[in-house]
């Protein structure tokens, strides 16, 4: 018998379940409402679950994921609208190289997708504009020839001119370039 009888822990409510996964550094959460219209967003949690996601996708192609499985719009559209666009851009390309060059031959991760490339042919539910799919490309193909990680003032040139819109097309670009190449690469060297 014990002289103190524990009071049972209520049910968290939704927001400090919330929290407590936010500040949790084991738990894929990136973001929490603050508002109507607002969100507090952990960057570098969202970056994390886009290496998570890519890492998947290059264990098993056939896994079905997409952006969504990484962060929502609001995340990504959030993390542009910080000025941190060209962090996660870069983020995927440099993560992109260094999965793709763990596993494959060089010579064929180091080859840039060529001029005809079209990710719309091969994906049509993919709507990119012109130019959305032909920055995604160059960033893409400046990372596979550099020697080394490109970081946000590499892609400035590309970058720069494009909207908040544009920038979230084309960070979802590059995620489906990279799944894409995987593809390839795993078609052609017939690693699974």
């Amino acid at each position: 018998m014990s002289l103190f009888r524990r009071q049972p822990t209520p049910p968290p409510d939704d927001a400090d379940r919330a929290v407590r996964e936010l500040l949790d550094r084991y738990h894929h959460r990136a973001s929490i409402p603050d508002g109507a219209d607002r969100m507090i967003i952990e960057p570098g949690q969202v970056l994390e679950n886009f290496t998570s996601v890519m890492e998947r996708l290059d264990v098993d192609i056939d896994t079905p994921v997409g952006v969504g499985d990484a962060a929502s719009f609001e995340e990504v559209m959030g993390i542009i609208q910080m000025g941190m666009g060209s962090f996660l851009a870069t983020h995927l390309v440099n993560t992109a190289m260094q999965i793709m060059s763990a596993r494959y031959p060089q010579e064929l991760v180091r080859t840039p997708l060529p001029e005809q490339y079209d990710l719309r042919k091969q994906v049509p539910a993919l709507t990119f504009s012109d130019e959305q799919h032909e920055s995604a490309r160059r960033i893409f193909n400046q990372r596979t020839r550099a020697a080394a990680d490109l970081d946000a003032d590499d892609v400035v040139e590309v970058w720069e001119p494009l909207t908040d819109e544009d920038q979230v097309q084309v960070c979802t670009a590059l995620f489906f370039m990279y799944g894409n190449k995987i593809g390839a690469l795993k078609f052609r060297t017939g690693i699974k």
